[in-house]
């Protein structure tokens, strides 16, 4: 047998280290669920920071309660994507929080030209916020926008001036175009609690909801005395021309456009396929995150109280606006946060009948889907054991509501024309699907 001279060896050494290079890098290309995507790569870089904004920021692998049901990716890096909607089969706007660019993916490919690019204020929480979409055979697409615009002014003390505006574009030749200013709120003092998660209801109107905005004491916000509503602290609702529909709380200025009031912030609303009502998420501070049924004129309580009553509470500390508004405890309230941001109703059957018409809730801090299922009325949610009461005292009580886990902090879920269940990380940038195992 031949010996192995010094350069022999060196020669071996030095191919099985491009060997070892090699299979890392096709490693990478495969998806972390084990099923290659359709789309982009799978493989995004670590997190980045957002100073001043709390999020999960983890890097592992999502995980499903239900063995019968699989995670893969769509399409992945994007940057701190916000929220998304569909325009068809394989076809999603998504919106980009900082950049403030409107992207069209299709078929789990970006597009290289964004839809439209908006000079947005970016800090903390303002940013590209929310999108909705409406479709009318007659005319071209509408497409809704939620951001927290940079006001331009000669002026040099208004050069830093920012404010929450819905405009209306029309989807032309891959553009957005015409646009429309539908609503005009507050910006300041921020940058915090400014909602975004627009939403088209059952009737076509717009759902808006926006929060105080770090610090706005209206009577939106319960404060008996205080100066009228002003656009913050609520959800607004609109047609799509940018007009009240009705005077719920009021018949003067802002108040006219409110459906809800006394919300501290909401990451997402949406409506029960059934009973056709209004469900939304709130964020409390540091404590007692909500989900509520919004009916109207419905008052989340903020500044007053934020999660489920005491016992002892005053109600008469509430603004009630002469008995047009009335206070309703929360549905669901997490004591320790979790930052919860979308919720969306499952109106499909292709998870299996057992998860149709259910209620899906994502967080933010910890990346995970929470699943609830209503009671007979669709007017409260089925709540077991230590959550009977409707209040996670800590986070162990959750586990058995907890659907799906490690997706990094969610920032929107949705159900795709195909019936699957659609989540946006916005700590990854990666667009994930939930399918059935045997679905290929």
């Amino acid at each position: 047998m031949t010996k192995l001279t010094l350069i022999d060896m060196k020669l071996l050494q030095f191919v099985i280290l491009v060997l070892i290079i090699l299979l890392s890098a096709l490693t990478s290309l495969w998806p972390p669920n084990g099923t290659m995507s359709y789309g982009q790569a799978a493989n995004t870089p670590a997190p980045k920071e957002i100073p001043g904004s709390l999020f999960d920021k983890s890097m592992g692998i999502p995980t499903l309660s239900d063995p019968s049901l699989k995670v893969e990716v769509v399409s992945a890096n994007l940057d701190f994507p916000t929220t998304m909607a569909f325009l068809g089969p394989s076809d999603i706007i998504v919106l980009e929080k900082a950049k403030g660019t409107v992207l069209r993916i299709t078929n789990g490919t970006i597009s290289p030209k964004s839809l439209l690019k908006i000079d947005v204020a970016s800090q903390v929480e303002r940013g590209m916020l929310g999108v909705a979409v409406s479709k009318n055979q007659s005319s071209p697409t509408r497409i809704f926008l939620y951001f927290t615009e940079i006001i331009h002014s000669p002026n040099p003390v208004d050069h830093s001036l920012v404010a929450n505006r819905v405009y209306r574009y029309d989807l032309v030749n891959n553009s957005l175009v015409n646009p429309k200013l539908l609503l005009d709120l507050p910006g300041t003092p921020g940058p915090r609690h400014n909602g975004g998660a627009i939403e088209i209801g059952p009737d076509g109107n717009l759902y808006v909801p926006i929060g105080d905005l770090d610090g706005h004491t209206t009577q939106s916000q319960n404060v008996q005395g205080s100066r009228p509503p002003d656009g913050t602290g609520g959800i607004l609702r609109i047609s799509q021309e940018g007009k009240p529909i009705q005077n719920i709380i009021g018949e003067e200025g802002s108040a006219r456009k409110y459906f809800a009031y006394g919300i501290r912030n909401s990451f997402g609303l949406d409506f029960d396929p059934i009973s056709g009502k209004l469900w939304d998420t709130e964020n409390g501070a540091g404590s007692n995150d909500e989900i509520n049924l919004v009916e109207p004129g419905f008052n989340s309580g903020w500044l007053k109280v934020q999660g489920k009553a005491p016992p002892e509470f005053d109600y008469s500390q509430l603004v009630n606006f002469g008995g047009k508004g009335n206070y309703r405890n929360p549905e669901f309230t997490w004591t320790d946060t979790v930052g919860p941001t979308k919720l969306k109703f499952l109106n499909s059957d292709k998870l299996g009948k057992e998860y149709e018409n259910d209620l899906f809730v994502a967080d933010v801090h910890h990346g995970r889907i929470y699943h609830f299922k209503l009671n007979a009325n669709r007017d409260g949610l089925v709540l077991p054991g230590p959550l009977a009461d409707k209040v996670a005292d800590t986070d162990d009580e959750t586990k058995n509501i907890i659907f799906g886990s490690n997706f990094g902090g969610i920032s929107e879920i949705e159900v795709g024309p195909d019936g699957y269940l659609y989540v946006l990380s916005f700590a990854r940038g990666t667009i994930y699907r939930i399918m059935p195992t045997s679905s290929q």
